[in-house]
């Protein structure tokens, strides 16, 4: 059963029914598992497949494991590259699997983009679902969180993952290596109960309840997506009503609008504004986010932040949504592609180092260049030509400099050098724009 299951022709139609034109080139993330070598080999007979593995350093056997995956691969007639996640040899003390998931499905999107690669393939399987479904309970997840895996979601504004078996359970994937006599490799963290996906993976081994089951499980979870999928809507719905967002990263909420919807609305739309004026791919608990609508439906409300995102009081109704300084990511030197602060991509293919001058790109709150006061105000808007946002706003618009004076501010039309600037996006808009 299992063979017939996940033949490379049934593998294949389940990839292109996902979008992906057969014969295509693609990449597959390998960490040398069961999971993700079986998912290789399988696509390699109707897809162009290069596989990528990615070198954490987070273990002293990481090297030689993704050296091993190498020889593996290539000695099987697939194209394979490692990658690796340079943390300056600080290893990280906390959430350390998410963060190296981050790090690992960054350096495979930048790869995928400068190799013109549109999909990464993953190995998620059923299995990985009920565990998920059971970690995020743990976690007071609402719908959103509990909602299973996606199986196509864009990552970057040119790749997407697609996980084209999150229907088939781990058992199987096992039995179609071992029906081709190919071997694997084990993970040790994968039985190391100082993570909490393997508690949960053991507690589905013993199914301590009768009817708990990784199938059982797995179900609700897409059952729970689709549920996701009509707050979607309704979230959505009322952002278009609520806010407004403007490329440059900070957004508008109009208060009224905060009992204008069901409270579950409204907290899904509090955390799409989250994720948009402060990057990163998720929102924060429950609780906190419950904190905050309490906080903005206060008549007492000034200010709040949450997750590096500040929330002010502006005039009338209107709060202003923007990123807290002290927790963006510090200017960085321009090079012809980068990703900043989790939500600007700056491309470019200009030489902007013509004088050797070094130019950066953060933010004009980062380099003390906004007007503290009336008076500087007014000195500033002179010397730009245009009427100033708030302060606030002001502080957090992207801007291009050296390390001596202000080069160009994209989003006021301020470029008096008529400098050729790279092309700035927003990563959430772009990524929403491509669904």
């Amino acid at each position: 059963m299992a063979a017939e299951l996940l033949s490379p022709e049934a593998v294949a139609a389940k990839t292109s029914a996902l979008g992906v034109p057969l014969a295509s080139r693609i990449a597959v993330a390998v960490s040398g598992g069961a999971d993700s070598l079986a998912l290789t080999l399988l696509l390699k007979a109707h897809f162009d497949v290069v596989a990528l593995t990615v070198d954490h350093g987070l273990r002293e056997d990481a090297a030689a494991e993704a050296e091993c995956v190498h020889k593996s691969l290539t000695g099987l007639g697939v194209k394979h590259h490692t990658l690796r996640w340079l943390h300056h040899g600080e290893i990280p003390k906390a959430n350390v699997q998410a963060q190296a998931r981050e790090a690992r499905y960054g350096l495979m999107a930048d790869w995928c983009e400068s190799e013109d690669i549109s999909y990464l393939l993953t190995a998620h399987h059923e299995n990985d679902q009920a565990e998920t479904l059971l970690l995020r309970l743990a976690r007071g997840s609402g719908i959103y969180g509990l909602a299973a895996m996606e199986a196509v979601r864009a990552i970057s504004p040119r790749v997407k993952i697609v996980r084209p078996l999150l229907d088939v359970g781990k058992d199987q994937i096992v039995a179609a290596l071992k029906a081709r006599n190919i071997s694997w490799i084990e993970d040790p963290s994968n039985q190391s109960d100082a993570f909490e996906r393997v508690k949960a993976r053991k507690m589905l081994e013993s199914q301590p309840l009768e009817g708990l089951t990784t199938e059982r499980l797995a179900a609700t979870a897409r059952r729970l997506r689709r549920t996701r999928e009509a707050m979607q809507f309704y979230e959505n719905e009322w952002l278009g009503k609520a806010a407004i967002f403007y490329d440059a990263g900070y957004a508008e909420l109009n208060k009224e609008h905060l009992k204008s919807a069901p409270v579950e609305v409204v907290l899904r739309g509090l955390t799409s504004l989250l994720r948009f004026a402060g990057g990163g791919d998720y929102g924060p608990r429950f609780e906190k986010l419950e904190r905050l609508l309490s906080a903005l439906l206060s008549p007492e409300f000034t200010g709040h932040t949450l997750g590096g995102v500040r929330f002010v009081r502006s005039k009338g109704n209107v709060i202003l949504i923007v990123r807290e300084i002290a927790a963006a990511e510090a200017p960085v030197q321009i090079q012809h592609n980068v990703f900043w602060d989790k939500r600007f991509d700056v491309s470019h293919s200009i030489d902007l180092n013509e004088n050797e001058e070094t130019f950066s790109f953060g933010m004009l709150g980062q380099m003390q260049l906004y007007p503290y006061n009336a008076e500087l105000k007014q000195q500033a808007e002179n010397t730009l030509n245009v009427d100033l946002p708030p302060a606030e706003v002001l502080r957090v618009l992207p801007a291009f400099f050296n390390t001596e004076r202000l080069i160009a501010v994209p989003y006021l039309g301020y470029n008096p050098g008529g400098i050729n600037l790279p092309l700035l996006t927003h990563r959430w808009l772009s990524l929403s724009k491509s669904g």
